[in-house]
């Protein structure tokens, strides 16, 4: 067989054996062989199903293998000498939760908030610029090539800021600083000169500062000092003054004035308030006595007068009665009439109105000037009381200037005294103060400071980076090796191959009447060779095409069934191996049977029986022999085979328009099956035309190769073409054999 749609080994185009295996025959519950044809269709989508990710990475797993090895072998060695060794040089510093001085430990406090700020601060000191500054200026630090480059062509204390590593692990009082770096010497040259600079301009200025304080503190107490002296002076020439040092007397004279001064000056702050009070109210009144004129009377209000007012009440009463007598005189007079009683009382009605409304404003009016009469009474009243209140101010205001005279009088020298011996007291309690913290902060100066450097740093001897190096190749070969494989099989994905029995008969919705095993090329070639391998193998091929033969054979006897069309939706799907086999089978079950080549553009039976090509269907159609000549016996009874013969573009016309059908119908006659063998449905047409002469269509579908929306696109063009029945036949793994298990030995010569 050397068709391109029979997957034979010595044919160059096909990439799979055309072998067909048996398989489990899967068909839909509700279907039955009297229905009309099964158009397929996907099923619903469902969750993703992991033997769809299994089936497209077994198709290509020898080549994601190869890729994958080939990417690992890239990435791994890349990733390991990309990353390159670092070496990471640390320092230790210790910064206590408190100071240890040698003495007043009671008054030293253990907060952690205040302890989790200082250790923030040092921690910025350390990265500070102008510790960073001090750090480069170190001769030994100038002459590393990174900083001269950086110095150079950037900014070097951005670049040690960005590489320079401080933190406190575990929350301890350990600050620890580091840097890493390709060099080891390189790391540690330059963490140490950061905590040198860092002791320098920091720990130790700390401690010049507490000397600098204690100056600062002996200053202060010596001007304190001279400030009492004088102070203690003037309180001895006061007293002397006043000829008396019994204070006690002054004091309570001055007293008994600041109490009466005390309750006038009250007194006087409450007249003020009800003064500002008055103001307040009276120039309310005066806004509201100007917006009496332009304020709008309420409706409200007006209606409220018109019932109050006889006058206005009577107009009402009449304007209503008159309304009333003008709606039933226009009521009996007819339309368009003219009527002098009519005219009158809408004269009358408009009289009464404008007497109506005039009353209105008249009492609006009237409001108005009631409300402006008020008015103005009010602010009279509140004039009068606020002169009132301004005479009793004047009068307050000099009882308290008489009063705070007289405390002057007899309270000026006592109260000077006592502020005097106020000052004092004051001064001696901040020299006191001043004192006491003089005598601490020489106490602490002698101190241990808080800051203390525990370890400096020293060259490292191994890489710090060494286990992330390991991790990182592991993981690049491991990526190297699975992203090919991943890629590979969403590419498969893509295509939507068919990976069993069941993506047919449940995706597609496809009646599958059959399975047949794939047969590698190296055996097709030698099926009729006497080695039991290849009769295992003939035995297997020739079961399973029986077991879809006697599917035909039942289809025929209940529906009358009995040309078949055998196609595929593309070309390189098994489909001629297919109509061989079957042609075969039915021949072998006793049936008159004929295999008609039907692949005109290029056929396989002549090389396969060793016919000649023509003449044969092509001459048929272009009319040119007639078909009885035709057909042509082969060695297996009961088969008989018609060939393709030369194809040109006449017989395809020939085929579009009709010319087949008296074929067919002498073929049904003479034979009890027609199996015929066509072009693949997609590329060409010429199984449309011949599948609206056929009973049913037998679709080869061929696992790991037909593709679901190409099965399904040929389901639709031949249901387009009226095709009664579509069924399908899967080419697929050696699995489930009927003939391998149990000593079951096949009763067809191989």
């Amino acid at each position: 067989m050397t068709n391109d749609d029979m997957p034979l080994a010595t044919d160059p185009s096909e990439t799979q054996p055309a072998g067909l295996l048996p398989a489990t025959v899967t068909e839909r519950q509700n279907s039955e062989w009297g229905s009309a044809a099964m158009i397929a269709q996907p099923a619903e989508s469902t969750a993703p199903d992991l033997m769809v990710y299994l089936h497209a990475f077994r198709r290509h797993w020898l080549m994601a293998l190869g890729i994958g090895l080939l990417f690992a072998a890239i990435l791994g060695p890349g990733v390991w000498f990309g990353a390159g060794a670092k070496y990471t040089a640390d320092s230790f510093v210790r910064v206590s939760m408190q100071e240890k001085p040698l003495v007043f430990m009671q008054e030293i406090a253990t907060d952690r908030d205040r302890f989790e700020i200082y250790k923030n601060t040092q921690q910025q000191l350390v990265l500070s610029r102008f510790v960073l500054l001090a750090a480069l200026r170190k001769p030994e630090v100038a002459k590393l090539p990174s900083i001269q480059y950086e110095q150079q062509y950037g900014d070097p204390v951005g670049w040690l800021l960005r590489r320079l590593s401080v933190g406190f692990p575990g929350k301890a009082e350990i600050m620890g600083v580091s840097i890493t770096r390709d060099d080891p010497r390189e790391a540690a040259i330059l963490v140490a000169a950061v905590v040198d600079a860092y002791m320098t301009e920091v720990v130790n200025a700390e401690r010049d500062l507490k000397r600098q304080r204690l100056s600062e503190l002996d200053r202060i107490c010596t001007e304190k000092e001279t400030e009492l002296r004088g102070k203690r002076t003037d309180l001895k020439q006061l007293a002397e003054q006043l000829g008396t040092s019994d204070t006690d007397t002054l004091t309570l004279k001055q007293k008994l004035a600041l109490e009466e001064l005390t309750i006038y000056r009250q007194e006087m702050a409450k007249i003020q308030f009800d003064v500002r009070r008055l103001r307040g109210e009276l120039a309310a009144q005066q806004a509201l006595l100007k917006s009496v004129d332009t304020a709008e009377i309420p409706s409200s209000e007006v209606e409220m007068l018109v019932m109050s007012d006889p006058v206005a009440r009577e107009l009402s009463t009449q304007l209503g009665w008159k309304k009333m007598e003008e709606v039933y005189t226009k009521s009996v007079i007819p339309i368009g009439a003219k009527n002098p009683y009519a005219d009158r009382v809408s004269s009358e009605i408009q009289t009464l109105e404008e007497q109506y409304n005039n009353r209105q404003a008249k009492l609006r009016e009237d409001v108005r000037q009631r409300k402006r009469s008020l008015l103005e009474q009010k602010i009279e009243e509140l004039k009068t009381s606020l002169d009132v209140w301004k005479a009793q101010e004047e009068t307050v205001a000099a009882d308290v200037e008489k009063q705070r005279t007289a405390a002057e009088r007899f309270g000026g020298s006592s109260l000077d005294i006592e502020m005097m011996r106020s000052d004092v007291k004051k001064y001696d309690e901040v020299l006191a103060s001043i004192g006491n913290e003089r005598e601490k902060l020489k106490v602490e100066v002698r101190s241990p400071s808080r800051v203390t450097l525990l370890q400096r740093a020293e060259v490292p001897e191994a890489a710090s980076n060494e286990n992330s190096r390991i991790a990182l190749t592991m993981l690049a070969v491991l990526a190297g090796l699975c992203c090919p494989a991943a890629l590979l099989t969403v590419w498969d994905l893509r295509t939507k191959r068919i990976n069993n029995c069941a993506d047919v008969s449940k995706r597609l919705r496809l009646p599958v009447i059959g399975a047949v095993p794939q047969i590698p090329a190296r055996v097709i070639r030698r099926l009729g060779s006497p080695s039991k391998r290849y009769q295992t193998w003939q035995v297997r091929l020739t079961e399973s095409v029986d077991g879809i033969a006697a599917r035909v054979l039942r289809k025929a006897e209940m529906e009358q069934c009995r040309v078949l069309m055998v196609s595929s939706a593309t070309g390189g799907e098994g489909k001629t191996t297919l109509a061989t086999q079957l042609a075969l089978s039915l021949a072998r079950a006793g049936r008159r049977t004929v295999l008609v080549d039907f692949d005109l553009r290029r056929p396989a039976f002549d090389e396969v029986f060793g016919l000649p090509l023509e003449p044969g269907v092509c001459e048929v159609l272009r009319q040119e022999a007639e078909l009885s000549s035709l057909v042509h016996q082969t060695g297996t009874s009961n088969l008989a085979v018609v060939t393709a013969g030369r194809w040109d573009r006449l017989a395809l016309a020939s085929l579009s328009n009709g010319a087949a059908a008296s074929m067919f119908k002498e073929l049904r006659d003479e034979f009890d099956f027609v199996v015929i063998d066509t072009s693949p449905i997609l590329p060409v047409a010429d199984a449309r035309f011949v599948s609206q002469y056929v009973d049913s269509v037998v679709l080869s579908v061929f696992r790991d190769i037909s593709e679901a929306p190409k099965i399904q696109a040929a389901c639709e063009i031949l249901a387009a073409f009226g095709v009664r029945s579509i069924e399908a036949v899967v080419t697929g793994p050696n699995v489930n054999m009927y003939g391998q298990h149990l000593g079951y030995e096949s009763t067809v010569s191989a």
